[in-house]
């Protein structure tokens, strides 16, 4: 069963530095991103917010959060960067399952019926709460119980956020002096989240699930016509994990005329190694929302 395990993981990058010292691990924050189709682990040496350490690992017919945490053993052993003891941990929870609320509107009691509205629940997740910073909103989601119940064996002191929390809140605050909507697309293995800003407001966020160039360009036609978005002068903005040279980036170039990729935060600083990433890979793993 183990070898099983181990045949469904591959790592796909792993960057570390000669800073990351494993004798002063207890000084450092590990951050942990989680989806069904990789797990993405980052080290930030606190004292000068510098991440010295990166690894991907990417999954094969891996379908639920379960069968990730099966996976989760293997990996705290196999990996150089989970098996520590740090001064923080940090998990990123990357799934459909999250809503905002107002805080207006926010009661702690009912976070299970706000969820409930927007998302379909198994009734095997906890539901959890982040302070979006940039807004006055909640963002309401879930994370799955077996996820939690592997992280909290091997991390004491470890705390849960959501994917979108980050995006929404970074992207916010990046443009709160700026003027004129624009479209952020973070583009991920299996789904991309659409996020519409103009200045410091918040216009549209949601998760659309794609399986080929096709219905990526698909959904983002669809939501510049239901935002009154004209592709010929919106500005659209393509985060995470997508190359210039990759068939998303050729379609999409067709019928969006304003077309670049963002940057992640430079709030921080990066080893030599993690440098060579390019800088709009990674977007929700390495800012400085959790530091």
């Amino acid at each position: 069963m183990q070898t099983e395990i181990k045949n469904k993981i591959t790592q796909v990058n792993s960057f570390i530095d000669e800073a990351f010292n494993p004798a002063y691990v207890s000084t450092f924050q590990l951050i942990i991103q989680i989806s069904i189709d990789n797990i993405l682990v980052a080290v930030n040496e606190r004292g000068g917010n510098k991440y010295i350490a990166f690894e991907n690992y990417t999954f094969q017919n891996v379908y639920n959060f379960d069968g990730v945490a099966d996976l989760l053993d293997t990996l705290s052993k196999e990996s150089k960067l989970i098996k520590h003891k740090y001064k923080s941990a940090v998990c990123i929870i990357v799934n459909n399952l999250s809503t905002l609320v107002p805080n207006a509107l926010f009661d702690e009691d009912r976070v299970k019926m706000y969820l409930k509205f927007n998302a379909e629940l198994q009734g095997d997740e906890m539901v959890l709460v982040d302070n979006l910073k940039s807004m006055d909103s909640k963002n309401v989601f879930a994370l799955p119980l077996s996820i939690k119940s592997k992280l909290d064996y091997l991390f004491s002191n470890i705390k849960y956020h959501h994917a979108s929390s980050a995006l929404i809140d970074t992207l916010v605050l990046q443009n709160k002096n700026q003027t004129g909507k624009k479209l952020f697309l973070h583009v991920q293995p299996s789904h991309f989240e659409a996020v519409t800003i103009d200045g410091k407001q918040l216009l549209f966020y949601n998760t659309f699930n794609y399986h080929s160039a096709e219905d990526f360009v698909y959904y983002l036609l669809f939501v510049c016509e239901q935002l009154q978005l004209n592709p010929e002068t919106i500005d659209v903005i393509l985060l995470g994990e997508i190359e210039r040279n990759s068939t998303i980036y050729t379609l999409t170039q067709k019928y969006i005329r304003k077309l670049k990729f963002g940057e992640r935060n430079d709030g921080a600083q990066y080893s030599y190694q993690l440098q060579t990433l390019p800088t709009h890979y990674y977007f929700t793993l390495f800012n400085n929302y959790y530091i």
